[in-house]
């Protein structure tokens, strides 16, 4: 996609901006050689009807074209939207883990789930290790699967 179609997607949300909007407007270098679609000022409401009266607000204040103008971090952190309901959690609420890469080779290896113990449940089905070289196998003896051509189903191997 074009620029042009971008800063008409822009426009249709915000408004072509003029020099009542953006006073210095028409003096830009862009402006002067390009013709632009004549928008209403700000459909941000209609677009964003999820937001309250003081979120439109802030986003406007975002979203203003004029740099001058426009919020500055810091202020937007000092708007009253950060007031209303629901109010933003204390970051020392959030859970914390340590990342294994800062806890050391052996520490990180404590860390770790241990594994599990497994092979008991087997010897106690009648196996005792792999005897034929076949695997595990469900449903099917040991002679059985031998006969039985190599293909569809599945054995496990322990």
């Amino acid at each position: 996609m074009s620029r042009n179609y971008y800063k008409s997607l822009l426009f249709q949300d915000l408004g072509t901006p003029n020099e009542k909007i953006w006073p210095g407007f028409k003096q830009l270098p862009a402006v002067q050689k390009m013709k632009f679609t004549e928008y209403p000022v700000s459909n941000l409401r209609s677009r964003f009807s999820m937001l309250t009266e003081l979120g439109i607000s802030m986003l406007g204040k975002f979203l203003t074209y004029d740099p001058q103008q426009r919020v500055t971090a810091e202020d937007a952190m000092k708007h009253s939207y950060f007031g209303e309901a629901p109010l933003p959690i204390d970051p020392a609420m959030f859970p914390t883990w340590p990342a294994k890469s800062e806890l050391g080779h052996r520490k990180a290896l404590a860390a770790s789930p241990k594994p599990p113990s497994g092979g008991k449940e087997y010897k106690q089905l009648g196996g005792d290790g792999d005897d034929d070289g076949y695997g595990f196998r469900i449903g099917i003896s040991a002679v059985d699967s031998r006969r039985l051509a190599m293909g569809g189903g599945f054995s496990l191997k322990f």
